[in-house]
């Protein structure tokens, strides 16, 4: 598995050059998840996004994360489940071998993993997405899509969640938000939108989470813009569904995702 290291080596390093502006110091985090052995490789603690090497990821069980939100589902955040994710997160080790602390996000990668059909999983602090996810209306301003690329590369509608603690809480919070959306909408959110926080993006490849994130990122420049010119105008959801769902540009987003080819 030293070619997955490397591949996530390389995405975070991408998503932490100071020139995209998605993530600053030891802010976000990857993962990307070896399904056969029910287990993924996610960042360590305090790790630099644009630093990142082969060893600065650990593994951690997919199903025990899966097991703590479930019970969480249940009981609520509670110091027993807290005691065990902290466990659970303590105990990760690199590929090597090496004994080293999970992000204590770990659990939003879970969720990708289990819910959304994903292999790949991306989360960032992007400050244009931040500014917007900070304002007292950001619900409101993520209640659609903007321009046709955002709904095709991003989904139709945003998922926003308000503001959760790092750790148990937001992983609890992403996991029922998903389920949520999964429920209304019949399908998984293609940007999640962390209030007072930050961006999570995720993907069968890791060039689409990386496409995905650029693109939620103009869309969120795109609002800002908007919102200094008199206000947002959304997209109809009918109008936001066709476009999204069109067989042409379902192919395009495949290629958008996979190849950075354009129309």
């Amino acid at each position: 598995m030293t070619e997955l290291a490397r591949e996530i080596s390389k995405l975070a390093r991408a998503a932490g050059a100071p020139s995209e502006d998605l993530t600053i110091l030891a802010e976000g985090n990857a993962a990307v998840f070896d399904r056969a052995n029910d287990r993924f490789l996610v960042k360590a603690s305090g790790v630099i996004m644009s630093d990142a090497t082969d060893e600065d990821w650990v593994w951690v069980s997919a199903s025990k994360c899966v097991e703590i939100l479930e019970e969480a589902v249940k009981v609520g955040v509670t110091d027993k489940l807290n005691s065990a994710l902290n466990l659970l997160l303590k105990d990760a080790s690199t590929p090597s071998g090496k004994n080293r602390k999970a992000s204590i996000e770990t659990l939003v990668h879970a969720v990708a993993f289990h819910l959304m059909d994903a292999n790949w999983s991306l989360h960032t602090h992007p400050t244009p997405v931040v500014a917007i996810a900070a304002s007292k209306r950001a619900a409101e301003h993520y209640s659609g899509s903007l321009f046709p690329d955002e709904s095709v590369i991003c989904g139709p509608v945003p998922l926003f969640l308000p503001y959760a603690a790092p750790g148990l809480e937001l992983g609890l919070g992403v996991y029922q938000g998903v389920l949520k959306y999964k429920d209304q909408f019949g399908r998984s959110p293609g940007q999640i939108i962390l209030g007072n926080h930050g961006l999570c993006t995720s993907g069968k490849g890791s060039d689409e989470a990386l496409a995905t994130t650029k693109m939620a990122v103009k869309a969120a420049k795109v609002r800002i813009g908007a919102l200094s010119a008199g206000g947002i105008n959304f997209i109809t959801i009918e109008a936001a569904e066709a476009i999204a769902f069109r067989p042409d540009e379902v192919a395009r987003r495949l290629m958008l995702t996979t190849e950075k080819n354009g129309k």
